[in-house]
């Protein structure tokens, strides 16, 4: 069994490697995008704080489909609360065919919209832009949702794998305290191939509960069957029941006025949240939802809410605190794969374990290469 868990660490870290590599080093990067944006995009994050109220939704909303054109269809709306940043519509082709899992929409443009003045500041394309290349590469490679999406899945469901085997390789023989240091110190001034050997197993050690937790969350936005079970776990055995969100009334008339009433209300209720986002739905029936952000780069904090589209009544409202144990660990996912959800120290730790996991294909190889051709080469250099 052991001669059986070193082979199969070998050869699907060799496999998978390339993938892991890529995937680990994108994810550093991505959990430190909205500071990097604010950073190189000032000029379409930022505007002048005024002293007045902003434009009604229904005029900038006006304004950002005259700047995109009939050819695109805004669906999402992300109001930032700080009297200093822009607001941001999110369009799709009109008739949209890059939906993923869970029915996630793959954006093609970001239009920024001053709320003092309704102007456009800036139109974003989505496609080309870097952060989102980075996030596509992530979860794609930039090979597509059909051929790059499953390539990252099985990959790293394949990595959970490889720490855990990681783990069996790397436990000590004896536990005597020679051994044990030799196991998590790594002997910087042997040769090159024993720091490269101890670097392998020793970061791979260290970070091994933050990668595995990386990674199964991760999973649980590739494979239904990991969100399923998750919820089942936490649960205690139940399954996933969906909330029953009441019908709108129809629309008579083509008005943008309840919206602007909606978002009224939602804004007086929660004036220190930090991010507001709006599903613009074409069904008639259906109502609109605000989900509102309350803590800044937490997800897990939140709050829908559901409001009549004839009237602006509130038909509907749930949070954080309303949600049963598996619905608050699956509601804690996304923070938990970025490190968000303890704030910078958590971003900073998830960004460490990301780029270990990105070293150890390397080191790895390496080890194989040295294992396999470096006798070889020393041998050579004797004769």
């Amino acid at each position: 069994m052991s001669k059986l868990n070193g082979w199969l660490h070998l050869w699907l870290g060799l496999i998978t490697g390339l993938v892991v590599f890529i995937v680990s080093i994108t994810g550093c990067i991505y959990v430190f995008t909205d500071e990097l944006k604010a950073a190189f995009y000032p000029d379409r994050l930022f505007v002048e704080p005024a002293d007045q109220p902003v434009q009604p939704l229904s005029t900038m909303l006006a304004n950002a489909k005259q700047a995109l054109g009939s050819e695109y269809r805004i669906s999402r709306f992300d109001i930032h609360l700080a009297a200093n940043r822009t607001w941001i519509f999110r369009a799709l082709e009109t008739n949209p065919d890059g939906i993923g899992h869970w029915g996630y929409y793959r954006y093609y443009y970001r239009v920024y919209v001053n709320p003092y003045t309704a102007a456009v500041v800036h139109v974003e394309d989505a496609r080309t832009e870097f952060f989102q290349l980075i996030l596509d590469a992530h979860m794609r490679l930039l090979l597509g949702q059909k051929i790059g999406h499953p390539i990252v899945s099985y990959s790293v469901l394949i990595f959970v794998f490889m720490l855990i085997s990681g783990l069996i390789l790397w436990w000590p023989k004896k536990w005597t305290k020679k051994a044990l240091l030799q196991s998590v110190k790594i002997k910087w001034r042997a040769t090159f191939k024993r720091v490269n050997y101890d670097t392998h197993n020793v970061l791979g050690f260290y970070t091994l509960v933050p990668a595995l937790v990386l990674a199964i969350t991760g999973l649980v936005f590739s494979f239904p069957w990991v969100d399923h079970s998750l919820y089942f776990l936490f649960s205690g055995g139940q399954q996933k029941a969906e909330r029953s969100i009441p019908q709108s009334a129809t629309q008579l008339a083509a008005t943008l006025l309840p919206l602007d009433r909606a978002l009224s209300d939602v804004l007086q209720k929660h004036p220190s949240a930090d991010m507001v986002s709006i599903r613009f739905n074409d069904n008639p029936t259906t109502p609109y939802d605000f989900q509102i952000r309350k803590e800044k780069s937490r997800t897990y904090h939140f709050e829908w809410s559901y409001y009549d589209r004839t009237n602006a009544t509130l038909l509907y409202t749930y949070g954080t605190d309303d949600l049963n144990t598996a619905e608050k660990v699956r509601a804690m996912n996304f923070d938990l794969h970025v490190g968000s959800f303890m704030g910078m120290p958590g971003k900073i730790l998830a960004f460490l374990a990301s780029l270990v996991c990105a070293s150890l294909p390397i080191t790895g190889f390496l080890i194989w290469y040295n294992r396999k051709w470096g006798k070889k080469k020393k041998r050579r250099n004797l004769v």
